[in-house]
């Protein structure tokens, strides 16, 4: 519930281009995942527009910038720097994962 609120939120964002998450209805594979899934999980991903991740990072006061994701407590991170940056640029662009790319692990700490 935590994450289907935070991605709703998020899509309305004048920072956020783009939300990947299952369970709106503007994810490609939203009515797949709608038929398999009887909840959608507590991980997504967000493309920020026109901020780096980590000035992005750098201003969070609630939830902790990451190396990995897991835990009950919400913990972001940017792939270029964690789990992609041993390939180029070009690489991860090939794979869609830019600069601006977060994911997030929502924890069980209250939405608002």
């Amino acid at each position: 519930e935590n994450a289907q609120k935070l991605a709703e939120f998020l899509e309305q964002n004048e920072f956020v281009k783009k939300v990947f998450y299952p369970g709106l209805s503007s994810h490609e594979d939203h009515a797949l995942a709608k038929k398999q899934m009887k909840g959608f999980g507590g991980m997504l991903s967000f493309e920020l527009k026109d901020l780096d991740s980590t000035t992005f990072m750098k201003y969070l006061k609630l939830i902790k910038p990451s190396m990995s994701l897991a835990g009950v407590e919400s913990t972001i991170l940017s792939p270029t720097k964690t789990s992609h940056a041993l390939l180029t640029a070009e690489e991860r662009e090939e794979q869609g994962i830019g600069d601006q790319l977060m994911r997030f692990s929502v924890g069980i700490e209250e939405a608002e």
